[in-house]
């Protein structure tokens, strides 16, 4: 019996990919307390939020590179060349001898990862169908919680262990397996491919992964609109503009959060150990707030949700601030994950659905790249706050603040012109490729 056509696989890739690159930048906040213990560097707090504000600084650039060239050298080349620098960067920080080293190679992993964020969205939009567009993202961009969660669990027995060292190596060897895997079955996707003149490869790339239209674009808006240009034409400028201020905060209560929870955390009393679980239980929360945000925007629409959990993100940090019971607390550090990490996921839908592919990339790029800032700023903000010592409570209410203006500024954001995001098929139905394109 014949196999129906499916983009699992490409989802899966994906899927992979964003594990990979989860584990690698959310790591961080499981060996700070290391680092900070670390006697041949003598690191101080400020030190440490700086090298962790390394990484966002690398993800801006990342964002910004693919933002000018992913429309032109397709979805596959892009993440293939993203899973490639952050996975040597892993190692260098495994074996950096100096904190300059290990810094440089910090910012060589948020490269990396700025090149693949944006390039993964745009794959799983372009490979799903109108139905399941924030699930297809969210299947994929739940790789970021799973690899945070495994970096959490890793952290229980390696950081204790073997110290900060032995969790940047573990994030090298996985990838070594799963490059040429990911060389071998990813395929480009079926708007890259029309938009290059290669048409019966775009249809035949439909047809494999059973997509319902061949190219989810007019003619019109993809074959002659794009770049820069395009996120401030079709009425598209207030949007975008609002798109690149919620990235930015929202990046900025993760990667704040993420690297000082744990040190927050054992600073309230909690051992080590448990310091590491909460971080555990933020990216578990991350991953069930991604998947559960995306099945309710398919059925409601994607911006109230993601107002709702921008909410959901301030209302828990500022109830771990009240220092309620521990088995409470736990609760709320779930819920923060569903905030933080979930909206990061509902905001790559909603930007990536908002613009035509002509520009796809580039307008996720552009947002994932302005929204570093907060990615660098995150660390950096909470180190200040550490070294000023103020209370956890205000900490933690300092990371609420962004959370409710981000939920604010979402709610303004416009309704998209017709055309933005319209589906059509501008293929005849009986074309067919010669083989499936990669």
């Amino acid at each position: 019996m014949p196999t129906r056509p499916t983009s699992l696989p490409v989802i899966g890739l994906c899927l992979m990919a964003l594990i990979l690159e989860g584990y690698d930048l959310l790591m961080y906040g499981t060996v700070v307390p290391s680092l900070l213990a670390y006697s041949p560097w003598q690191l101080d707090a400020t030190d440490v939020g700086m090298l962790g504000s390394l990484a966002g600084l690398g993800m801006l650039l990342g964002a910004l590179i693919a933002a000018a060239v992913a429309d032109r050298w397709g979805r596959r080349r892009t993440l293939l060349a993203a899973v490639t620098v952050f996975s040597i960067a892993m190692g260098v920080c495994a074996l950096a001898p100096t904190p300059a080293v290990f810094g440089a190679a910090r910012l060589g992993v948020g490269l990396g990862a700025g090149l693949l964020m944006p390039t993964a969205a745009a794959t799983l939009i372009e490979f799903s169908t109108s139905r399941t567009r924030a699930r297809s993202v969210a299947m994929g961009f739940v790789g970021t919680s799973i690899g945070g969660i495994l970096a959490g669990v890793l952290s229980l027995w390696f950081v204790p262990a073997f110290g900060f060292r032995a969790m940047f190596l573990a994030g090298l060897v996985p990838a070594l397996l799963f490059l040429p895997l990911m060389l071998k079955y990813l395929p480009e996707s079926p708007a890259y491919l029309l938009a290059h003149g290669r048409p019966d490869d775009a249809v035949a790339v439909a047809a494999h992964y059973g997509l319902e239209h061949p190219v989810a674009v007019t003619a019109a808006a993809d074959g002659h609109t794009g770049g820069l240009r395009a996120l401030f034409g079709a009425d598209r400028a207030a949007a975008t503009v609002l798109f690149w201020v919620m990235t930015l905060l929202c990046l900025l209560v993760l990667f704040g959060v993420a690297t000082w929870l744990p040190a927050l955390m054992k600073a309230a009393g909690y051992p080590l150990g448990a310091a590491l679980s909460f971080l555990l239980t933020l990216n578990i929360g991350g991953a069930v707030g991604g998947l559960a945000g995306a099945a309710l925007a398919d059925r409601f629409g994607v911006k109230p949700i993601t107002v709702v959990s921008f909410l959901c993100a301030a209302a828990s940090l500022l109830a771990i601030a009240l220092s309620p019971p521990t088995a409470v607390v736990y609760v709320l550090v779930l819920l923060a994950g569903v905030g933080t990490t979930g909206t990061q996921i509902l905001l790559n839908t909603f930007v990536g659905g908002y613009y035509p592919a002509s520009c796809r990339t580039t307008g996720l790029g552009m947002a994932l790249g302005v929204g570093r800032l907060g990615a660098i700023i995150g660390p950096t903000y909470g180190g200040l706050f550490v070294a000023l010592g103020a209370g956890i409570s205000w900490q933690l209410a300092a990371f609420a603040a962004p959370a409710v203006i981000g939920a604010l500024l979402t709610a303004f954001v416009p309704r998209r012109n017709a055309e933005t995001g319209s589906t059509a098929t501008i293929l005849a139905s009986g074309s067919t490729g010669q083989e499936v394109a990669r």
